[in-house]
């Protein structure tokens, strides 16, 4: 099998595929030196393609992807109906929940005013703040992300809240788990609202003023989802009304932010370039590589490849193996 990889894997981690797989042959490039050839003449490809490349290739078995969020594969004609997909939903969970509570008490602790308060060199006591001990925290989308968020939140003693598409048995670490049409009843109930949504017709604009309007007037907002769940615009009217303790963005809608947004000026807004997940992270990369793995296996058992995406849903298949 040829397979074509776009990953920023490692030397050592390219080493460790191409042992593992003698009978593969393997080529490693980036997206800015990938032709339509090399699509065109590999069975697998591992990454995601700029949008320049046509991937409705009769020869290309599977995609794996490097990011969780499928939606701009799931479209009408970007695939073969034969290609299967798979997402790398599991690879950024450690990363991106130690950013997410690092922003969290970044707001509840005032840490944005004390770094510019030490740039003045300014000793200066800030009288309010937050706690997220014994606090209930919402987690909205609690799927690989927000469990391993959940995971953590519990060394604060929270109680957690988790809101999924549908139903299974309530994970540990998590106190409560509900359906998505559950969502404006349960909203009120959070001292700490984290998004961990990916990106569907469902998710665009769930954020809008009416819904922000529903968290507490001291609630912490945070998104480490896709920045398409918040209506910016609407988010800064909120925040005029003096709604929200604060908000932790490190997905915003559009990216790149713009440098000119006064979004930026707010005390209480936090706002990370999309950098909690990645491949600057070890976890990331073990995890990932991991997968590769196992789906080439899969792959060549003839085996429906874990994390395979449901071109109606646009999530995960469930799949379970002998």
């Amino acid at each position: 099998m040829k397979i074509l990889s776009l990953a920023p894997f490692t030397s050592q981690e390219k080493d460790i595929l191409t042992k593992t797989f003698p009978n593969h042959q393997f080529t490693f490039t980036r997206g800015a030196k990938l032709t339509q050839d090399m699509i065109d003449n590999c069975d697998m490809l591992i990454g995601n393609a700029p949008d320049r490349i046509n991937l409705n290739r009769a020869n290309l078995k599977a995609i794996q992807l490097a990011s969780a969020g499928s939606d701009t594969y799931v479209r009408k004609g970007v695939l073969n109906h034969n290609t299967l997909l798979a997402n790398a939903s599991g690879s950024y969970g450690k990363a991106i929940s130690e950013h997410t509570i690092g922003m969290i008490l970044a707001l509840n602790k005032n840490f944005k005013t004390y770094f510019n308060n030490m740039n003045n060199h300014l000793w200066q006591e800030v009288k309010n703040g937050k706690e997220l001990y014994h606090s209930t925290v919402i987690i909205v989308g609690l799927g690989d992300l927000g469990y391993e968020i959940a995971k953590r939140l519990k060394a604060f003693d929270c109680k957690v809240i988790g809101l999924k598409r549908t139903l299974i048995d309530i994970p540990e670490y998590v106190d409560e788990l509900h359906t998505m049409d559950k969502l404006d009843e349960i909203l009120p109930q959070g001292d700490f609202v984290i998004l961990c949504l990916p990106q569907s017709q469902e998710t665009i604009n769930l954020f809008n003023k009416k819904r922000l309007l529903l968290l507490k007037k001291d609630a912490v907002l945070v998104n480490v989802g896709r920045g398409s769940a918040i209506n910016t615009n609407d988010l800064k009217e909120v925040l005029d009304l003096n709604h929200l303790y604060g908000v932790a963005l490190d997905v915003i809608d559009p990216e790149p932010y713009p440098e000119n947004s006064d979004l930026w000026n707010y005390d209480n807004v936090f706002i990370t370039p999309h950098v909690s997940g990645g491949f600057a992270w070890k976890s990331v990369h073990e995890y990932f590589l991991n997968l590769v793995i196992r789906n080439i296996k899969h792959l060549d058992n003839n085996e429906p490849l874990e994390n395979e995406v449901d071109f109606t849903t646009g999530y995960r298949k469930i799949v379970k193996y002998n």
